[in-house]
């Protein structure tokens, strides 16, 4: 009874989560009669960012542990599937296997080292495994190098993934999984504890918990749920390279997640959709506009972001929660 209850409560709670899984589970069905199918490819491309910003977000938001290594995950999550076909394995069931060992047991190894520090030597450390693995792939020349290598689509028993729709709803079923999953782990003792080491270290302490041990652990589930996203990533791509795991990528997570509300659930999803319309849009915003910049949309893109991050507090899933609060507020008054 605890685990349904707790179930309808997170559903509950996160409307805006599942509204949004919903969206996407009914998206195809419009892009079929509307017959936009390119859509379908950047709902797809929406939903991979988004779970590997949940993934982050479990660490950033919840655990207040800035890293700029995360897209390192990504990208072992990719070449999982990619050395992997390499050498004849197309199964993608054991891509996924590979991904959650591999990513697992990299994310226990610098997560137990970085978070032995604090601060701005955490995110250094972070940033400097990161780089190492980027310059590790790019010398990689049997695997394609700097240029990356081209692959197929990974066969997975019950999902044809040649089948546009039958990808899509595979990535769409992984997210809501991760969502769920993520839904218990806030809310479990776990996440409890997660957050408060993000407020007060020493409390936690006091209580006779042991920090490190909480950190590490989320930094190994936010480490895995990025790998099953970048090793998704690349069959949906049919295509690896190292430039999914230079730390740069680690920053559009971070701009993702601010943008759509740190330690929400929603937040990181949220923030992919409206990243990535921006990114469809504003260049052919600008293209009408001023012709010579239209590359250069992220100018556009900047202040944005400093709006949000001054005026929005909280991303918009805070922006949200206020206007629907000022909203009851004012009915309220009204009665």
């Amino acid at each position: 009874m605890d685990f349904f209850r707790l179930f309808w409560a997170g559903v509950r709670e996160q409307r805006m989560l599942f509204g949004l899984l919903a969206g996407f589970a009914l998206f195809p069905a419009y892009t079929a009669y509307a017959d936009l199918p390119f859509w379908n490819d950047v709902a797809m491309r929406i939903m991979l960012l988004g779970m590997a910003a949940m993934g982050l977000n479990l660490i950033l938001g919840y655990g207040g542990m800035v890293s700029f290594g995360h897209a390192a995950f990504v990208g072992i999550g990719a070449y999982c599937a990619g050395i992997s076909q390499f050498y004849g394995l197309d199964n993608g069931w054991v891509h996924l296997g590979l991904s959650l060992g591999i990513c697992g047991i990299l994310g226990l190894v610098i997560g137990f080292l970085a978070l032995r520090t604090s601060g701005i030597y955490f995110i250094m450390i972070t940033l400097a495994f990161a780089q190492m693995l980027f310059f590790l792939f790019v010398s990689l020349e049997q695997y394609g190098g700097d240029d990356g290598m081209s692959i197929d689509r990974a066969e997975f028993i019950l999902f044809d993934l040649y089948d546009p729709l039958r990808l899509y709803y595979l990535i769409w079923s992984t997210l809501l999984i991760i969502s769920v999953v993520l839904l218990f782990l806030v809310h479990s003792r776990f996440g409890v504890v997660l957050q408060a080491t993000k407020n007060n270290e020493s409390r936690v302490e006091a209580l006779g918990l042991s920090p490190i041990g909480f950190k590490v652990t989320g930094y190994v589930i936010s480490a895995m749920i990025c790998g099953v996203a970048g090793t998704l990533f690349a069959s949906w791509q049919e295509y690896v390279s190292p430039d999914i795991m230079h730390w740069s990528r680690s920053g559009e997570l971070m701009i993702i997640i601010i943008l759509g509300g740190l330690a929400t659930l929603a937040g990181p999803l949220l923030g992919a959709v409206v990243f990535l319309l921006l990114e469809e849009f504003l260049p052919e915003l600008l293209n009408l506009v001023a012709p010579d910049y239209a590359e250069n949309w992220m100018i556009i893109f900047g202040p944005i972001m400093i709006f949000v991050v001054l005026f929005a507090r909280g991303g918009l899933m805070g922006w949200a929660s206020r206007l629907a609060a000022r909203r009851i507020s004012g009915y309220g008054v009204g009665q």
